[in-house]
């Protein structure tokens, strides 16, 4: 009777809208857990449940707050292939649990005042009790969204149109995200009718958008076209886009779906690969930048001091030759500077002196060598390279002439990525790490080109507790 005052309600919900629910729906558990524990405790110690308690108790409330939501998004729990798939995310969580109480035990415990008194140790049960109640409640809240939210009647419906390479390239993408649903293809291609891509059907053609549009309730329209859009389909698709349904180019949904730029399939669109827009590292933002490399700089500058003699002293008894390894690079826009290592390899790994890239595996890795490449302890000497502003701490990883100069004439656009410093870590190594190949270097340009587009202090930092995770888990190669 009254639904015609009430808007429709769309439960197929868009990529960043996910990722903002899964953020505030985590906050609100956590806040419940630590909020709850403390009514809870309050009871049991026969204290009074007021602000005042709250604000007692603020400083390690506001750590376990922060830290929670630190380990959710350094253990991808905020990437929607992650948030899908209940077992790794309850595993996840609990993870964080088993952490986080071994800080709390280590803290608390290891702190106390010596003998325990009662009251001591009834302080340091509300943390405990909110440690077990977040947990809870964040795998709860993650389990509904992972069985409601997740998949079937809450994704989004999507036509691909274009049945060729660009829009197969996109359907296999869609795999990883089943919170997209691909409904079918559309192409004007008449041979193609009837036939299944990727296990996709090819609807019609373009005149069957209409009904394809009504009779499955699409929510967006991808254009996977490699040539100009004619007057007919723009009048086409300005028509559905008055009717509420999302016209997205394949280029844009790619970069949003894989944190790449999709450079060998944007055909006519070939200015959507490159940052054209206002610099992000203009006068303000550079000096910014600047600051954060100096000041992790110093930091890391620390670390090395203390793990130097120990670094220096296994590569020495490991195997013959230089503690530190130093090579020619090429930095931002083309200037050569020299880089430091810890030494990985064996003494005269290049002995013919042709350049070769390292490959997983590799007989010339020494056990040393492998341990610190695991943790990224040999990269640590290039915080000099920070220090004095020939690299920074996050951007594209420098490269060698050699590699660069045969790379540029076979892989369109590599050159951009000299655009902005070279980077101490970045997103192609977070996401990729090292290559080997020619489509090694293509895909890590891909990486490489989103950061240059999508470039900004929170990137930059996200890019960096990243880092902080490879490290921990030994993922580095």
């Amino acid at each position: 009777m009254f639904s015609y005052l009430l808007p429709e309600i769309k439960l197929s919900l868009e990529f960043s809208e996910r990722k903002l629910l899964l953020c505030i729906a985590d906050i609100v558990s956590i806040v419940s857990g630590v909020i709850g524990s403390l009514w809870y405790w309050s009871h049991l110690a026969n204290r009074t449940f007021s602000l005042e308690l709250i604000t007692y108790h603020s400083l390690w409330t506001i750590a376990m707050g922060v830290g929670w939501l630190m380990w959710m998004f350094v253990n991808d729990l905020y990437d929607l292939r992650i948030a899908v798939r209940l077992g790794r995310t309850i595993e996840r969580i609990w993870g964080g649990c088993a952490l986080v109480g071994i800080v709390y035990l280590i803290y608390y415990f290891v702190t106390a005042p010596t003998p325990l008194s009662e009251q001591s140790f009834s302080l340091r049960l509300a943390p405990a009790l909110a440690i077990v109640t977040t947990s809870i409640l964040l795998s709860i809240w993650r389990s509904i969204y992972a069985v409601f939210l997740g998949v079937g009647h809450a994704s989004q419906r999507v036509v691909i149109f274009g049945a060729g390479v660009t829009g197969t390239i996109l359907a296999e993408a869609f795999k990883q995200y089943p919170h997209y649903q691909a409904i079918g293809f559309i192409d004007d291609n008449p041979q193609l009718h009837g036939r299944v891509c990727q296990n996709i059907p090819i609807l019609g053609d373009r005149h069957s958008l209409q009904s394809e549009i009504d009779r499955y309730r699409l929510d967006e329209i991808v254009l996977a076209i490699s040539k100009p859009i004619d007057g007919d389909l723009l009048r086409l698709l300005t028509n559905f886009h008055e009717r509420g349904i999302t016209i997205t180019p394949m280029p844009v949904l790619y970069e949003k779906l894989t944190g790449k730029v999709a450079v060998e399939h944007i055909g006519s669109q070939w200015y959507s690969a490159l940052p054209l827009t206002k610099n992000p590292f203009d006068t303000f933002n550079r000096i910014g930048k600047r600051v954060l490399d100096l000041t992790c700089g110093l930091i890391i500058g620390l670390i090395l001091a203390v793990v130097f003699p120990f670094v220096a002293i296994a590569i020495k008894l490991d195997s013959p030759g230089a503690i530190f390894y130093k090579q020619e690079r090429v930095g931002q826009y083309g200037a050569k500077f020299t880089v430091y290592k810890f030494r990985s390899m064996v003494r005269d790994a290049e002995r013919n002196g042709k350049a070769q890239w390292a490959v997983k595996g590799d007989a010339r890795i020494t056990k040393v060598g492998n341990f610190i490449r695991k943790t990224r302890l040999d990269e640590l000497p290039q915080v000099l390279n920070v220090l004095r502003g020939e690299m920074s701490m996050v951007g594209p990883r420098p490269e060698r002439y050699h590699f660069i100069k045969e790379l540029q004439q076979q892989i369109p656009f590599y050159r951009t990525r000299l655009a902005v410093k070279p980077g101490l870590t970045g997103w192609a190594q977070i996401n990729y790490g090292y290559g080997s190949t020619i489509e090694d270097a293509s895909i890590k340009l891909q990486y490489d080109l989103y950061y240059l587009k999508h470039w900004s202090p929170w990137l930059d930092f996200k890019i960096l507790l990243r880092t902080f995770s490879v490290v921990l888990k030994m993922q580095g190669q």
